[in-house]
């Protein structure tokens, strides 16, 4: 860590000595999480919140002194990212492009955000170095639906993660929500067509 602030620490320098810190806008972010033995696991390839995290910091010189320096709640992707540098550069993103801008998240964290998202892990070399089992998920703000597609029958996970943000305590098998399963399950499979047109 101290590596990479020293290293942030001399692109901001070179930018304040060059005389462009004031109409630069800098995005720091990194890959994903990892698990380091987390749930008993190694690696960041399964959808638990250590490994699909993302820290994204945006600063940006030209934003008005209110909204400087605050955090958002908001649910955001890596697939934001280069909407959102099209966005503050004034360009509108291609149709293609899957994510959001977040420049009015970034203006006023009360702007609403996404209700929930889709995650899929299928990457799987041949012949397999690791056995990673592939995965999908789909995430909301209270729960955490995730389901191994290789295994048959499939294994299913749910988490509520305001009551359970380790993620502990597997709420698939329990009948008091099996409604919440089968939402999340409809939901997962319509998010899963979205991506795969």
């Amino acid at each position: 860590m101290s590596g990479v602030d020293a290293a942030v620490g001399k692109v901001m320098a070179a930018l304040r000595r060059l005389n462009l810190d004031g109409n630069t806008v800098v995005i720091f972010t990194s890959d994903n999480g990892s698990l380091r033995g987390a749930h008993g696991l190694w690696g960041k390839w399964i959808p638990y919140e250590e490994s699909i995290r993302v820290p994204p910091i945006v600063r940006d010189p030209r934003a008005p002194v209110a909204s400087r320096g605050g955090t958002r709640d908001q649910m955001t992707l890596n697939t934001d990212i280069a909407p959102t540098i099209l966005g503050l550069a004034g360009l509108p993103p291609a149709e293609a492009m899957q994510g959001r801008g977040l420049g009015p998240i970034l203006q006023d964290g009360k702007i609403a955000g996404r209700d929930d998202w889709y995650y899929e892990h299928t990457y799987n070399p041949n012949p397999p170095r690791l056995p990673i089992a592939p995965s999908e998920a789909v995430r909301t703000r209270q729960w955490k639906y995730a389901r191994y597609t290789k295994e048959t029958p499939a294994f299913e996970q749910l988490f509520d993660l305001e009551k359970d943000p380790g993620e502990r305590h597997n709420l698939a098998g329990h009948s008091a929500h099996q409604l919440t399963l089968a939402k999340l399950r409809t939901r997962c499979a319509a998010l899963r067509a979205a991506v795969n047109k």
